[in-house]
């Protein structure tokens, strides 16, 4: 079921446009909402280390803006949240949304950051323009609004949904990687109480279902689980479990096979007293019969008496003579039928077996679970006995196994190597680790996305522009060389907040001292990108020379450009001052570019300035300054959507007389998502556009 809410105006994008509209029309006495895709509001200025020409810090000047939006009573800020679909109703709009979950509760995070410290996933920080890692789970920024922490999680890696005892691979893995044995045997505990017998027997459905498998070699899981138990085990450390709530029903459950010992172990953490009762001369000997060690055995079953379970092995006691001390008996049936539980007598049910032999351990351990929330349900009074007999066995679709055994490791380096192959296909691993760490209680891995259905008089689409990726220009060798790179991430590297404390080489941590800026890069370009100018470039392109050689006094810069277009306020004077501060300019269109034996770049230029022809220079360091192209996501989301000229972004009715204004009746576009826009024009074009929208709220009666 939706939520529903009802507001003058949607506003869809939290950058600068977004917030300045947002603000504006909450003034004015309207109530907004606004939507932002990402976890945090503030869109790219937020990134940016200091604006032309003035040289004011950004984030100065975003963050009151950013907080101001979010305290707002007038502005409902939802992050995280995409547009789904806008339709026109008889009197405005009706906006579905979607809430993507961040699998932390808002309301309880804190925002400390102690759930960073102990993840065990890396993943490119995108806040970073991928210069470094972060966490799966992660703070988008240190200014960010709200300062929640976010779960980047897909869902669970293929490993993971294969295993039918429910155990977590890609969590095994990544606390291996992590150097955590310890904790990866606790967190395996949490799924089966015997996870050093399973990954013996187990014919490894989840190295099946490894996606390292269809590049090289899928990851040893098995061999890797067996191992975090042998370390375990020999650490002489006890299992520790949460203490459960009592429920003060007794249950006794006969025969120590992998269901036996399995649904002794779930209703016992659940807070049943259990007794396993057995009439072999050891608990668990159909194991030692498929061949698991006779220590190894005993050191799993220890996990059973640390939740409370008893065992008593070898017992003569019979059916008869234990029914009357318990509240429930549960009997093995090793013959098939169609329930999982049979009725023998009152108080006694017998349970299906279905690992028959050493390969079908982990569906016997699967099957277990379910069996033990049912009885739970049962006693509880949840489920009438009727019911808990029409249950039927599930099906199990399972893949082709392994068939040969799984490696031995013999320290964890060695372990550690193997477990950096894994891709994180999954991304958040599940480990937990979180879980245990956060003080305020706030990871919730239950949540769901949410769809949430806004009415509302007027739209506004402040959804900005997206730069372009020059990865396909493969001549320029932005993914090939790693001294080449974006004016975004060189921005990042003059940020206060950057990721090396200094302007450095990605390659190897060196301090560039000649470093080349390639202007229209994927602007201007019949080739890739768009034909038309991006307007931006110029100018932060001449703003970033200036600040490197503030921070690196010594080194040469040098722009090679078409036209330089300094066509704002001060700009021709930012320009003329850079020239001044011995910055070279070249106007010359780069061909290529290639990489050195020391990781110095070689770029090749027309010359169209001085003696003409082709011509070579030596870098160790470039920058692409990469144009501005238009976010097209949202507009598939309008059933009616507004036009778009040639280029792809919004068309303004009337970019002169009526600025914002599309030919939709109440849809209006603000900043760049009309055309590539500077700061200043940006907060100009917002306020024009705030202004079209109070006149149509006026004029359709929302007011």
């Amino acid at each position: 079921m939706s939520e529903k809410r009802r507001c003058h105006c949607l506003v869809i994008g939290g950058g600068i446009a977004g917030m300045e509209s947002a603000i504006t029309l909450a003034d004015m006495g309207f109530q907004v909402v606004l939507v932002e895709k990402e976890a945090s509001i503030g869109g790219k200025m937020i990134l940016l280390s200091k604006v032309f020409p003035t040289l004011d810090c950004a984030s100065c000047i975003a963050t009151p803006k950013m907080a101001q939006t979010a305290n707002h009573p007038g502005v409902e800020t939802l992050v995280y949240t995409e547009v789904r679909r806008v339709e026109r109703t008889e009197n405005g709009f009706r906006v579905t949304l979607r809430r993507k979950p961040t699998y932390v509760d808002p309301a309880k995070c804190t925002g400390c950051g102690q759930c960073e410290k102990v993840c065990t996933v890396g993943r490119p920080d995108q806040f970073q323009e991928g210069l470094v890692p972060r966490r799966a789970i992660y703070i988008p920024f240190p200014q960010a609004v709200p300062k929640k922490a976010v779960i980047e999680k897909r869902a669970l890696s293929p490993c993971s949904q294969t295993c039918p005892a429910g155990l977590r691979p890609h969590a095994l893995v990544a606390l291996v990687r992590a150097g955590r044995p310890i904790e990866a045997y606790e967190r395996a505990l949490e799924e089966s109480p015997i996870p050093g017998v399973l990954c013996r027997l187990c014919a490894g459905y989840c190295e099946s279902r490894c996606t390292r498998g269809k590049r090289d070699r899928a990851l040893p899981i098995r061999g890797l689980q067996a191992f975090v138990s042998r370390v375990f085990h020999e650490s002489g450390k006890e299992p520790a479990f949460p203490p459960a709530e009592e429920k003060g029903q007794k249950i006794a459950v006969f025969g120590s096979g992998p269901e036996s010992l399995t649904l002794a172990y779930f209703l016992a953490r659940r807070g049943f007293s259990v007794k396993i009762f057995d009439s072999a001369e050891k608990a668990g000997g159909i194991f030692l019969d498929w061949g698991v060690p006779g220590e190894i055995l005993e050191a799993e079953l220890k996990n059973l008496k640390g939740a409370g379970v008893e065992i008593e092995a070898p017992s003569a006691k019979t059916l008869q003579e234990v029914k009357g001390e318990f509240d429930l008996v549960l009997v093995p049936r090793e013959e098939e039928g169609e329930g999982l539980f049979e009725a023998l007598e009152e108080g006694v049910l017998s349970f299906r077996l279905l690992a028959k032999e050493k390969g079908q351990v982990a569906l016997g351990a699967a099957l277990a679970r379910r069996m033990a929330g049912l009885v739970e349900d049962f006693l509880a009074g949840a489920l009438s006995e009727e019911e808990l007999l029409k249950e039927p066995v599930p099906e199990f679709k399972l893949l082709q196994g392994q068939e040969t055994p799984p490696p031995v490791f013999l320290d964890l380096v060695q372990a550690q190597e193997r477990a950096r192959a894994c891709l994180d296909c999954g991304v958040c691993s599940e480990c937990r680790q979180c879980v245990r760490t956060c003080p305020a209680g706030a990871i919730d891995f239950s949540m769901k996305p949410e769809e949430i259905e806004v009415e509302c008089g007027a739209v506004v689409v402040a959804t900005g522009f997206k730069l372009y990726d020059p990865t396909p220009k493969s001549l320029l060798g932005y993914a090939a060389y790693p001294n080449v790179i974006t004016a975004m991430q060189m921005d990042r590297l003059l940020a206060p907040t950057r990721p090396y404390n200094w302007v450095l080489r990605p390659s190897d941590g060196k301090l560039p001292g000649n470093i080349a800026i390639v202007l229209c890069v994927g602007s201007r370009d019949r080739t890739g990108g768009t034909r038309l100018c991006s307007r931006i470039c110029c100018m932060y392109s001449i703003k970033q020379a200036q600040l490197i050689m503030g921070a690196l006094p010594i080194a040469e810069i040098t722009i090679y450009y078409m036209d330089i277009r300094a066509f704002g306020k001060g700009y021709e004077e930012f320009f003329q001052q850079a020239k001044a501060m011995g910055v070279h300019f070249v106007r010359g269109r780069v061909a290529r570019i290639e990489e050195t034996t020391n990781q110095d770049l070689y770029l090749y230029f027309e010359d169209m300035e001085r003696k003409g022809g082709m011509r070579r220079a030596r870098h160790d360091l470039v920058v692409l300054a990469h144009g501005a192209l238009p976010q097209s996501e949202v507009q598939r989301t309008f059933k009616e959507g507004p036009r778009t000229d040639e280029f792809g972004f919004f068309q303004e009715a009337d970019e002169d007389l009526e600025p914002g204004k599309t030919n939709v009746p109440g849809v209006f576009v603000a900043g760049a998502a009309c055309g590539p826009r500077d700061i200043p024009d940006t907060v100009v074009h917002a306020g024009a556009t705030v202004a079209q929208v109070a006149a149509y709220l006026k004029q359709t009666g929302w007011v």
